[in-house]
Parts: C-alpha cells; structure tokens; sequence
C-alpha cells in the first residue's frame, strides 16, 4: 500500500450508532482499475469477486493512516458489501468506518433474526468530515523583465507522476465591445493555432511528442489556458504553456478556418431549441443590450473578426498578471515550480491591460409572468423554460437554494421528474439547477414534453411550483437531499486536479479558507423552513419568466390558458431590436 501524504483530502466516516469499526483495506486499495491491471488482480478487487452483494453507501471515508493499523473485525456480508464501492479514489485510500453496535447486535441475535433490515444499505446520519490540503501560494515577482505578478496555487500529490498546470485569466466574452461579440471565444480559440517560433503544426508535434493535453477556452468572465501531462516533462509543459501564453500571432489562414467553423455551428445552433431557449432567457433576465444578456455572435459577426481584433483584445486581457490565477497540481515541489513559472513567465506585462472589473448594472428580478414562445414549425415536441433570477455565488442563500434545487428538480427523484415523468409521462425527463457566478445567476426549471400535452404540463410545473412554497418538504427529502449532495460534493475530490478546482474558487470568489471543509456541514444545517424561504423568495408569484420553444399553431392556444403569449421568431431571438451600442446597460451589474 502506498504511502498516504498529508496533503490528500481528509475525509471521514463517523459511526452511524455510537462506536466505530475500522474495515483493513483489500490489496488492490490505493491504486485506480485500468486496463493494465492485470484480469487477476482486477477481478479479486471487484465487490462480486470478494462475496459482497452490489450495494451502494453515504460516502463518509477517512484517510488518517493510523486507522489502517487496526485489525478488520469480522462484519456482517450485507454491511461489508455496502463498504466496498468507496474504497479507492485516484491513488488514495479511503477507510470506511463502519458500525461497531451494529455488527455486534448482529451477531449476538437469536437465530434466525437480525437487527438490521434485509436488502437494505446502512445510512450515515453523521455529518461528512472533510480537510482539503491548504495549497501553497505565492505571487510571481513583478517589475522589469519578470513575470508580472500572477498569484499561483500549488497543490503538491506525488502518487502518481502527472502534473496539470491552470491558468485563468479574466478575459471572458462579457468584456467584449457591442460590435466585436465572439472575439473572446475566438481569441482563446487560436492561441495555440501560432507562436513568434512555431507555428500551429510545430505546436501539435511538441505537445503529442510529450504525450501532453494543451487547450484553451473562454467562458462568460474567464479564459482559462492549461496544460497536462508526466510530470517528468514539467519544463517542456512549462515553456509549452508559456509560448502559447505569451507570444501567440494569431495567423490570418487559421483564423479563417476557426471562423468557417463558427459559422456552421451557429447554422446548425439557430434550430437548437436549447439554443434559442439559453439565449431568450439571458436577454429577459439581463436584458438585450447589455454584456450579460447580449446575444451569441451572428455569422456575420464572426465573419468580420479580424487578426487584428484578436490582437487588441490579446492585448487588453491576456496582458494583465496581476488579476490572473495560476493553479499547479500533481507531482511538483512547489518551490521547484514557482521558479520554472517565473523564468518561463519573465516579460508578461504587469497591470497594463484594460480594467477588467465587472460590467457595471444593476439586476432586477422580474415582478411579473410573462410567458414567451419561439415558434419552430414542425417540431414534435415543446422545449419549456422556466427562470428567474437568483443569487450571487457569495449570496448566505447559496445553500438553502441548492438543497431547495435538488429537491424540486436536481435529480430522478425530484419532485418535478416524478411527478411529469413517473406519474403523468409527459416527457423523459425534467430537471432544475442553479448558477451563481460573480452576478445574479439564475434559477432554471424545464424539459421537454410531447405538443399534445404542452398546456398541462405548465400546470404540472406550476403546480409542483406552489407547492414547494405551502407546505415544508418532507423530512425524508430533505436528508436525501442532503446525503446527496454531500456525498457528490466528495466524488469531486478524487483528483488533485479536482481539489485544485476547488481552491482556486476560494481564491477568485473570495470565499473563506475553511469554505469547503465546513460545505457539508452548511448543506446539513438546512431546515425546511429554510427551503421554503427561498422557493418563496425566487419562486414566488409574479416571479417566474416562461419560455416555450416549439409550433406556434399547435401549442400557442394552451399556453393562452397561462397569460399573454409573446410569440417570436427564432430569427428575432438572435437579432434582437436595440442592440449594437455600448450604452449604459438598461438592466443587469455589479
């Protein structure tokens, strides 16, 4: 078994009835399933292998090293089994602590009776205990001919010899102008289609020669660059990054390459009713004109990006260190890292970009329904949206709002999914979610039905709505809920790259340095009263926009039972009237 460190995530088990049984882990523990292991090793670590049903468990695991010297008591084969699905993660054993009570009662029963109900996996009702690493941070120096001053993140795992190398910059399309929408895209695009030394053939070579993934993208407020691969070829992954970093050119013929294939992919997104549902949404919310609800690029936009546009918006975003996050995970030494970055990075400009604060606005929820539909002839099936606008990602509602979330919408189980999928098979399926950026974000319902049934499954939807604001929700759902989510919540952490992710959000959102180690405690200290604050608060009454993306003439008289209906063309949802200027924004800000 290999060798715990002390910066993997500590995650642990209580006992579920008082008293705690440490489980010795199997041999094959501490190391991932793959295709190279061999059929008999593989087929030993499996549950079935090892005479344990197939069942699942609450992740609650413990990495301290000192509960692997403990002998494994003999426990009952229904609780073993549960046990058996969590014992690996990414190179990190993971130690359930089962039920000493338990086991014990089990096994001083009368026979033929058990205390413990049949076919059924134990439930942990102890809160998860989680204690990311604390990453070390340092800012790279600035001035003359240094690396401007980004502030970094290394999280060191030496269990395995790969290493991921993250660089965010604010350089996301809501700093785009009015009249250049698509240019962050593109630029983040074509950053490894050229450097100063090679070009996008040499930049492919290097990259697979290294057997290194190299990639760039841009969202709404950050690019993000990264690099990965053997950490043995950290100096080549470091000035691999640095070139495509610093010194792109952006050439003219593979700009034109990226842009033919914008072109057909936005042909093919304008008959998208997830598309146009996404972009309608965005403008009701923040409204056409603004940064935040301004609609994707038309071809012809795109068509007239320039080299030269990619150039000055290089310039003004990506020459900017000191807003900029770089995160290093893997099997590093810190401060072997901090000095490839800094002689790799040694030129990058200091605060001389554009001011890459937020667009200024201010958001306002929405007092009134107002059901809208985009007429698609001859589509089978009615695509229905229901949003609102919620929460900032720091907003103390963040976490009744996700445990409110998953019990309307964020699972099968969800109320929304059994009620039009199980009970009244409207649809296949129907989900909720929440975003929270830096800006309002948004609270979304919706799925698609079958046209003949459009009409009541709005009422469906509405119903499911008012009833999560009259009544609490049941104790039941509420711990589902939470077990849940806490339990997803540990999953992310399987990877270094992954608790990297995580302690990078602590950073850019200015969060708390014990923010996720006390996560499942917050989703635990939820009541109901809690859940129907908040589904009062952005469900309530006059709240909820609609969005129907389907055949006017088959589905626009059901929807009249509802309220008005704005019906517009799929053409008008992308070319909305007003916009094109860089005024002061009507709605939406920060």
């Amino acid at each position: 078994m290999k060798p715990l460190t002390p910066q993997s995530p500590a995650l642990s088990y209580p006992a579920l009835n008082g008293g705690a049984v440490e489980e010795r882990l199997p041999a094959c523990a501490g190391r991932r399933m793959n295709s190279l292991s061999s059929p008999a090793t593989a087929g030993a670590c499996t549950p079935k292998a090892r005479g344990y049903p197939n069942k699942t468990f609450s992740p609650v695991v413990n990495l301290k090293r000192s509960h692997l010297k403990t002998p494994r008591p003999s426990l009952p084969p229904t609780l073993a089994g549960t046990l058996s699905a969590l014992l690996l993660t990414s190179g990190a054993c993971l130690t359930p602590r089962a039920v000493q009570a338990q086991a014990a009662e089990q096994v001083a029963a009368p026979a033929g009776q058990t205390t413990a109900p049949k076919n059924r996996a134990p439930v942990a009702k102890d809160i998860l205990r989680v204690k990311l690493p604390r990453p070390q941070q340092f800012t790279l120096p600035a001035g003359a001919d240094k690396a401007g001053g980004a502030h970094v993140l290394v999280v060191e795992d030496h269990k395995l010899p790969l290493v991921t190398i993250t660089v965010s910059l604010r350089a996301g399309s809501l700093f785009e102008a009015a009249s250049k929408p698509g240019v962050a895209d593109l630029t983040a695009d074509q950053l490894n289609e050229g450097t100063k030394t090679r070009d996008y053939e040499q930049i492919a070579e290097a990259t697979e020669r290294i057997g290194a993934s190299l990639g760039a993208s841009a969202g709404a407020e950050r690019a993000v660059v990264s690099v990965s691969g053997l950490s043995e070829n950290t100096d080549a992954l470091v000035a691999l990054l640095a070139d495509v970093l610093l010194h792109p050119t952006f050439p003219a013929d593979r700009l034109a390459r990226a842009k033919f294939q914008a072109v057909a992919r936005r042909a093919q997104e304008e008959y998208n009713p997830q598309f146009l549902s996404g972009q309608l949404s965005r403008q009701i919310l923040y409204g056409a004109a603004t940064p935040y609800g301004r609609p994707a690029a038309t071809p012809a936009q795109i068509q007239n990006i320039t080299p030269g546009d990619l150039h000055a918006f290089y310039g003004e975003h990506y020459r900017n260190a000191p807003t900029t996050l770089i995160g290093v995970a893997g099997d590093v030494k810190a401060k072997d890292i901090e000095q490839k970055l800094a002689a790799a990075l040694a030129g990058w400009p200091g605060a001389q970009g554009a001011d890459t604060a937020l667009p200024p606005g201010t958001f306002h929820p929405e007092e009134k329904t107002a059901i809208y539909l985009v007429d698609r002839p001859g589509s089978a099936q009615t695509l229905l949206t229901f949003t609102n606008l919620g929460i900032k990602r720091t907003d103390p509602d963040y976490f009744p709002l996700t445990v409110a979330n998953y019990i309307l919408g964020g699972s099968f189980n969800s109320r929304l999914n059994q009620d039009l999928r199980e009970e009244k098979g409207y649809t296949y399926g129907v989900s909720s979610g929440v975003s929270a950026p830096k800006y309002p974000g948004a609270w979304t319902m919706g799925g698609s039905v079958r046209n003949a049934v459009t009409a009541p499954a709005v009422g469906g939807f509405y119903s499911e709505f008012a009833k999560m604001q009259s009544a609490p929700v049941t104790t039941a759902e509420l711990d589902a809920a939470k077990r849940s989510l806490v339990g997803s919540f540990a999953l992310t952490l399987e990877s270094p790259a992954g608790v990297l992710s995580r302690l990078l959000d602590v950073v850019d959102y200015g969060l708390p340095a014990d923010y996720w180690d006390t996560y499942p405690q917050r989703i635990q200290a939820v009541t109901p009263a809690d859940v129907r604050r908040v589904t009062q608060t952005y469900l309530g009454t006059g709240r909820i926009q609609v969005i129907a993306v389907g055949e006017s003439r088959t589905i626009q008289p059901g929807l009249a039972a509802y309220g008005p209906v704005t019906v517009l063309t799929p053409h008008e949802v992308l070319n909305p009237k007003g916009l094109g200027t860089d005024a002061a924004p009507a709605t939406g800000g920060i």
